[in-house]
């Protein structure tokens, strides 16, 4: 999870990228026309050449498509994250019972030389929860639905790298089982996992003091800084970190998010 600066500075991150991704996730039907995406660029500060460029540059990489004119939807075929991004709120019920297994990912194969592959192979361990164990070896709890195979298949969806390999692991040894669960700082996670909360409740109330163009903007930035922490949470197991905080953190947003879209829906005229 991240802290109190991160989530607030996110807003010098927005691109026209993240915009036109961001709103195409949150509306209902999943597309917007062009004019609708470049007025919403105007409120967060940008310009309609940015975010045509990067409507462009989206529906080439196929992460959106064009399915009428002047019409753009996101593709979920081309997003590795779609489902991410979509279910969020559901997250929890990716997590099962966790039996004292863990699912090892052993990556000493993988060449470094491409950093563009090898960035995506790391940032996919990272958006799973892994951690690393040894030099080559990345691990974390074997507590999510469908186990090491959907894992696997799920993982490789994301970017890992083909040369990877994805295994059940049992029988640690006291000392390798105690250092596997100490990868995770519990108090950390629950620090932000607070911090996050606070600040959700705080926005909440602060978007009705606010005009709908100004509600809507601060919304995106800060509704996708928070969207982004819980989709990274390593969704960790009831004995490594209790859930209550994460649950509460997952309701309170799905409400801010609900009162987000509508005042996005008014201000574009949806």
């Amino acid at each position: 999870m991240a802290n109190k600066d991160k989530v607030c500075n996110e807003s010098a991150e927005l691109t026209g990228s993240d915009l036109v991704l961001d709103l195409l996730a949150t509306h209902p039907a999943h597309e917007l026309s062009a004019s609708s995406l470049c007025q919403a660029g105007e409120l967060v500060g940008l310009t309609e050449q940015t975010v045509r460029v990067a409507l462009t540059r989206l529906v080439k990489e196929g992460k959106v498509t064009n399915p009428a004119r002047g019409v753009y939807a996101w593709n979920p075929a081309g997003n590795s994250l779609f489902l991410d991004v979509e279910n969020w709120i559901a997250k929890e019920r990716r997590s099962s019972p966790w039996h004292g297994g863990w699912v090892g990912i052993l990556d000493s194969g993988v060449p470094r030389r491409n950093k563009t592959e090898w960035r995506a192979h790391e940032r996919s361990m990272k958006l799973r929860g892994f951690e690393r164990l040894f030099e080559g070896l990345s691990v974390r709890p074997d507590n999510l639905v469908g186990g090491v195979k959907v894992l696997r298949k799920d993982l490789k969806g994301l970017g890992l790298a083909a040369e990877a390999h994805v295994f059940e692991i049992q029988g640690f040894s006291e000392d390798d089982e105690q250092a596997a669960r100490s990868l995770w700082d519990k108090q950390t996670l629950l620090r932000d996992y607070k911090r996050l909360v606070d600040q959700v409740s705080d926005q909440l109330g602060r978007l009705e003091t606010l005009s709908p163009e100004t509600a809507a903007a601060e919304s995106l930035v800060f509704g996708r800084s928070v969207i982004r922490q819980i989709i990274r949470d390593p969704l960790l197991p009831e004995e490594l970190v209790p859930s209550k905080q994460r649950l509460r953190l997952i309701s309170l947003m799905q409400e801010y998010q609900t009162v987000a879209i509508k005042i996005w829906l008014k201000v574009l005229g949806e």
